[in-house]
């Protein structure tokens, strides 16, 4: 027999040594962690949570939630259709839900009474451990479904890739911001649509989207500071201008939220769903 002879007999051996407690889990630690769950990259919403289909077209959850000023209701509902997959029958502690918008607890807790208010959700369960039932984004009290009725009720879905929470977008980001993001997000949504950019008059906002002229030019103001904002100019022939030409300005979101990126990850769960392994490649930069 052989003994270690760093070992000195009868030393007494800790089978603890060197194990202590490691600090709390962040925002951004649990935002990946619980997303990563989900295992799909990306999230899908109701283009009519944006825009109706019908005049007057602004008047939507989205325009409501901007004009009230309730940012923290925008990034909590969006985060609750992100982890839908993975919340089922074990909800999530209000506790949990303020690490993942970073904020506090009684903030949590006033976000999703508003929520609940729009009939974008109902509440059950406790206080500590509230029970999320989603309903339709469009605030219509109809229960919610990842199934779209049809291109006729809603118009279908445009998606959220998840790197809006681990990149830290949705800090980054103010409510103005977030408007346009989604606003964007929504009308480049095809990418094989005939034009991939998306053209407005910032005066045309409120008929549009139910948010001001002022908002708009905020939004695209902080996603431009952000990084993510594509722009080109372009001069049109106008009957009405004094020099002939007017401009009219293309916008579309950059990688990893633009339209090839976004279509790239659909096909990769579609893939996934179906069994089949692929490697997915996009135009965008990595």
């Amino acid at each position: 027999m052989t003994t270690d002879p760093n070992i000195t007999v009868g030393e007494v051996f800790d089978p603890f040594d060197g194990i202590e407690d490691l600090p709390t889990i962040t925002s951004e630690a649990t935002r990946i962690e619980l997303l990563n769950a989900a295992r799909r990259g990306f999230v899908r919403i109701r283009k009519d949570f944006v825009q109706q289909e019908s005049v007057p077209r602004g008047d939507t959850v989205l325009a409501k939630l901007v004009s009230g000023h309730k940012e923290r209701a925008l990034d909590a509902l969006l985060t609750i259709h992100a982890l839908q997959p993975i919340l089922g029958d074990s909800p999530l502690p209000l506790a949990v839900w303020a690490r993942l918008l970073n904020c506090t607890p009684r903030s949590a807790g006033a976000a999703l009474r508003v929520l609940e208010s729009l009939d974008v959700l109902e509440l059950s369960g406790t206080r500590v451990v509230p029970k999320i039932i989603l309903k339709r984004e469009n605030g219509d009290g109809r229960p919610w479904s990842d199934v779209a009725e049809s291109e006729r009720h809603g118009r279908g879905f445009f998606t959220i890739p998840f790197d809006f929470w681990t990149a830290g977008t949705i800090d980054s980001l103010g409510m103005p911001g977030k408007a346009m993001f989604l606003i964007l997000l929504k009308e480049t949504q095809d990418p094989n649509a005939k034009r991939r950019s998306f053209i407005m008059a910032n005066e045309r906002a409120q008929d549009w989207y139910g948010i001001s002229e002022r908002t708009a030019e905020r939004g695209y103001k902080q996603l431009r500071e952000a990084g993510i904002l594509l722009e080109k100019r372009q001069l049109v022939p106008s009957a009405r201008h004094p020099l002939g030409r007017s401009e009219e300005w293309h916008r579309a979101l950059s990688h990893p939220y633009s339209s090839d990126h976004r279509e790239a990850l659909r096909l990769l769960a579609q893939n996934a769903a179906q069994g089949i392994n692929t490697t997915s490649t996009t135009k965008d930069p990595a």
